[in-house]
Formats: structure tokens, C-alpha cells, sequence
């Protein structure tokens, strides 16, 4: 039996995360998604958002939301359950996309694919990260750094309390895909500097590629092929 693929997006609140998802569902060209979506704040708008897009790959049970806080620090306790139930659907979904919260360490949650009743099922395709190219152009990691620091103070579950520069090296330096978004606000000029911030971290087979409000081809977000729960060491 072929694994199902699942995708992780992560990057930072504002990077265009949602979006991104908005815009693969909007293309999914017949595939059946479902979607984990790791938002915490006062109002779950990620899911709502999502949901509202009428589109059938948006059914209630296809969008699974946690909202107990950092989707890294709670594997055990939400994320391994809701796979199990993703898994348990009939039919069972095509591709699965984990939307992780701004402030997820991507690599505790791709070693969760390797525990039993998962990664017999489920292989981790690829691991994207939205970035968003003005903010880096700017000298900052995300385009709000204290709304960042408020998800942080937010969270109780939260059991790393990692500096935006090295969340930001950690979730580019897991990447299989780095999305920079955002391009249209980026002046030519500041692109060697934004290229270099990137290139520090990314890992040698890691792509890099530029969009404008999350639009890229459904075929170079799923189905890049990683298998990145076989390849932690990198």
C-alpha cells in the first residue's frame, strides 16, 4: 500500500502560510487534502478562513484545527491523535497539510512521522517555509516580531522559548522548499540580502523560490518527494 504524503508549511505569523493553503486547495485539481491547522489565537480564524472557501476539499472533517498551542510541544498529546483520525477516514485523504504555528520548530514534528501507526501510512513529502522576503529585506524574520513575542507569551505549552533569529534558522534550515513571498514588495537591490540571509541556513538540496501572495504551482509545493522523516540527521 502506497504512503499517503503529507506537507509541512511553516514560517512565521504574517509569511502567508493561510494563503499558501487557500491557494493549493483552490488548485487541487480533484485532490482530496486535509488540512492541520496549528492556530491558537483568541479566534481560530485560520480554520474559518479555510473553511469558508466553499470549495469541497474543505469539508468539516478534512480541516482538523489544534489549538492547544505550539503544534512542536504537543505531538504527543494532539498531533499523533488527529493523524490517527485523519487516517481512520473513509476514504482516507490524498495528501495531508500540516500548517504549523509561527512559532513551530518543524523537526520535533517530521520525527513524529516515524512513530508506530504512522510511518507505515504516512511519508512526509516535503517541509515548505514561507518567508516573508520584505520583512528579511528589512533587517527583521517576521513582519510583525512582536506579535510574534505575544504568540510566545500566549502559549503554555510552549517548552522552547527559542530567539526569532534561530527559530527562523531552524524552520529554513529543515526546509525541503523556501517560499519567499511577498516578492512584488521587494526592491531589486535588496535581493542579494535576502538571498544571503536565506542561503545561510538552507540545506544543500533545498530549493528556494519566489511568489507574490502565495501563488505557485500546486506541483512544486506537493510532491517534491523529501521523504523527510527518513533524513534527520540533515
Amino acid at each position: 500500500m502506497s504512503k499517503i504524503q503529507a506537507t509541512v508549511i511553516t514560517g512565521f505569523l504574517g509569511s502567508g502560510k493561510t494563503t499558501l493553503i487557500r491557494h493549493l486547495l483552490a488548485n487541487a485539481a480533484g485532490r482530496r487534502l486535509a488540512l492541520v491547522i496549528n492556530e491558537f489565537g483568541e479566534l481560530g480564524v485560520d480554520r474559518e478562513v479555510l473553511l469558508g472557501c466553499g470549495d469541497v476539499t474543505c469539508r468539516e472533517e478534512d480541516v482538523v484545527e489544534l489549538a492547544n498551542g505550539c503544534i512542536c510541544c504537543t505531538v504527543a498529546d494532539d498531533f499523533l491523535p488527529t493523524m490517527e483520525k485523519l487516517l481512520a477516514l473513509d476514504p482516507a485523504p490524498d495528501h495531508i497539510v500540516i500548517e504549523t504555528s509561527g512559532l513551530a520548530l518543524p523537526k520535533p514534528l517530521v520525527k513524529a512521522f516515524a512513530w508506530p501507526g504512522i510511518r507505515d501510512r504516512v511519508t512526509v513529502d516535503g517541509v515548505v517555509t514561507v518567508v516573508d522576503a520584505a520583512a528579511v529585506a528589512s533587517g527583521l524574520f517576521a513582519p510583525d516580531p512582536a506579535a510574534v513575542i505575544r504568540q510566545q507569551a500566549a502559549d503554555p505549552n510552549l517548552d522552547h522559548e527559542t530567539p526569532l533569529e534561530e527559530l527562523f534558522e531552524e524552520q529554513v534550515g529543515c526546509a525541503d522548499l523556501v517560499v519567499l513571498n511577498k516578492a512584488d514588495l521587494v526592491a531589486e537591490a535588496d535581493w542579494p540580502a535576502v538571498d544571503g540571509t536565506v542561503a545561510q541556513d538552507l540545506r544543500p538540496q533545498a530549493r528556494t523560490v519566489r511568489a507574490v501572495s502565495s501563488r505557485l504551482p500546486i506541483e512544486l509545493v506537493l510532491g517534491i518527494g523529501a521523504a523527510a522523516e527518513a533524513d534527520l540527521a540533515s
